[in-house]
C-alpha cells in the first residue's frame, strides 16, 4: 500500500454535573509518512511485476501457437503423402490378387501385398485422425469459432531448411541477454520484496503517531496542544516480523538466481536440439532423398526394360514415399527446435520437446511390402 496513511479522528463528549466536556483529536501516522517514499517505490515494483508477469503469459501462449502451428501443418503433410502410399499399396494388391488369379501368385505373395495394403490404410487412418485434433488443438489456441474456424487454410508443408540459420550462439545470447522477461519478472519480484523490506522493518520496531488536540470545558478556556503517540513492540519487539521479511527477500533472491540459472541450462539445450535437428534435416533432405530418387528412377529404367515386374516398381514407390515421411518428420523436429530456441530466449517454456514430438501416425515400413 503506498498510501501516506489514514487520518485518525477521535471525538468525545463527558458531562460531570453541569459541565459538558467536548474532546476532539486529529492524528495521523507520522511513521507512514516518513516511510512513504519507500513504500511508494515498492508499489511501483509490484505493479512492474504485475506488468511482467501479463507480458510473459502472452509470450507464453504466442510460444504455445507456434509451437502447434508446426504440429499441425506437419501432421496434415503426412496425411497428403500416406494417401499416396496407400494408392500405391491399394494397386500393388490388387495386381497380386490378379496375378494369383492367372497363377503366377501364391496365396502366400498375395496375402502379403493384401496385408500391406491394410497397414497402409490403417496408417493413413490414424494419421488422418491425428492431424484433425492438432488442426482443433490450434484453433482452440487462437479462440476460433463457427466460420472463422472453417475457414482457416494451413500450408500443404512446412518451410524447408534455411541455408543460413537465423540462430547462432552470439544471436542466442544477445537476444536472450535483451530478451529473458522471466529474468527480469525474478529480478523485479527481489527489487519489490526488498524495498518492501525497508518500511516493514522500520514498523515492525515501533509505530508513531502525531495528532493535534482541542478540548473544550463548558465555559472554560479551550485547550489547544499537539500529541505524540509512540507505541513499541511488546514480547519479541517485532523480531518474528522483521524475520519473516528477511525471509520473504531471500526467497524473492534465491529465486532470481535459480531462475538465471535455469535459463543457462535452458539455452545450452537449446542450441544443441537446434543443432542436432538441423543436421538430420539437411543430411535427409541432401543425402536420403537423392539416393531414393535415384533407386526410384534406375527401377523406373528396368521396368521400362521389363526387366522387372510393375509390383517391383510400386515397391519402389512405396519405398521413396517413405523416406518422405522421413524428411517430414526431421523437417517438423527442425522448426520445432527452432521455436524452443526462441522461447529460450524469450523467457517462456516450450511446449513440446524437439525430437519427441508426438508422431501423427506410424507408416508403413517399406520391408512390409516386399
Amino acid at each position: 500500500d503506498a498510501r501516506p496513511g489514514l487520518l485518525g479522528l477521535s471525538l468525545g463528549r463527558l458531562r460531570q454535573g453541569d459541565e459538558t466536556e467536548i474532546d476532539r483529536h486529529l492524528s495521523v501516522g507520522l511513521l507512514d509518512l516518513l516511510l512513504w517514499p519507500w513504500r511508494s517505490a515498492a508499489a511501483d515494483r509490484r505493479i512492474d511485476v504485475a506488468e511482467q508477469k501479463q507480458a510473459l503469459a502472452v509470450l507464453q501462449h504466442a510460444q504455445s501457437v507456434r509451437q502447434q502451428w508446426i504440429v499441425a501443418v506437419a501432421a496434415q503433410a503426412r496425411v497428403r503423402y500416406l494417401g499416396d502410399q496407400l494408392a500405391a499399396a491399394d494397386l500393388t494388391a490388387e495386381l497380386a490378387r490378379r496375378l494369383h488369379g492367372t497363377g503366377q501368385y501364391s496365396a502366400a505373395q498375395r496375402d502379403a501385398r493384401v496385408s500391406a495394403a491394410l497397414e497402409a490404410r490403417l496408417s493413413q487412418t490414424v494419421a488422418a485422425q491425428q492431424a484433425r485434433r492438432e488442426r482443433e488443438a490450434l484453433i482452440r489456441l487462437i479462440g476460433l469459432r463457427g466460420e472463422e474456424a472453417q475457414a482457416l487454410r494451413l500450408p500443404d508443408a512446412l518451410p524447408g531448411v534455411p541455408a543460413q540459420p537465423r540462430w547462432t550462439p552470439a544471436t542466442i545470447e544477445s537476444a536472450a541477454r535483451q530478451g529473458r522477461l522471466d529474468l527480469k519478472l525474478a529480478e523485479s519480484r527481489w527489487r519489490a520484496a526488498r524495498g518492501q523490506a525497508r518500511s516493514d522493518i522500520a514498523r515492525s520496531l515501533v509505530d508513531i503517531e502525531l495528532g493535534v488536540e482541542r478540548n473544550s470545558v463548558s465555559d472554560s478556556p479551550t485547550q489547544r496542544g499537539a500529541t505524540l503517540d509512540i507505541r513499541l513492540m511488546s514480547i519479541d519487539l517485532g523480531a518474528a516480523r522483521r524475520e519473516a521479511v528477511r525471509q520473504e527477500e531471500q526467497a524473492a533472491l534465491a529465486e532470481w538466481e535459480q531462475r538465471a540459472a535455469d535459463a543457462e541450462s535452458q539455452l545450452r539445450d537449446a542450441w544443441a536440439d537446434h543443432e542436432a535437428t538441423l543436421a538430420t534435416a539437411r543430411e535427409v533432405s541432401s543425402m536420403l532423398m537423392a539416393v531414393r530418387q535415384q533407386l526410384l528412377e534406375e527401377r523406373l529404367k528396368q521396368y521400362n526394360g521389363m526387366l522387372i515386374s510393375p509390383l517391383d516398381l510400386l515397391d519402389e514407390a512405396r519405398a521413396h514415399a517413405g523416406s518422405v515421411m522421413t524428411a517430414l518428420d526431421a523437417l517438423r523436429d527442425y522448426w520445432l527446435a527452432d521455436a524452443a530456441i526462441q522461447a529460450a530466449v524469450e523467457g517462456t517454456e516450450p511446449t513440446s520437446s524437439p525430437g519427441r514430438a508426438p508422431d501423427t501416425a506410424t507408416a508403413s515400413t517399406p520391408a512390409a511390402a516386399h
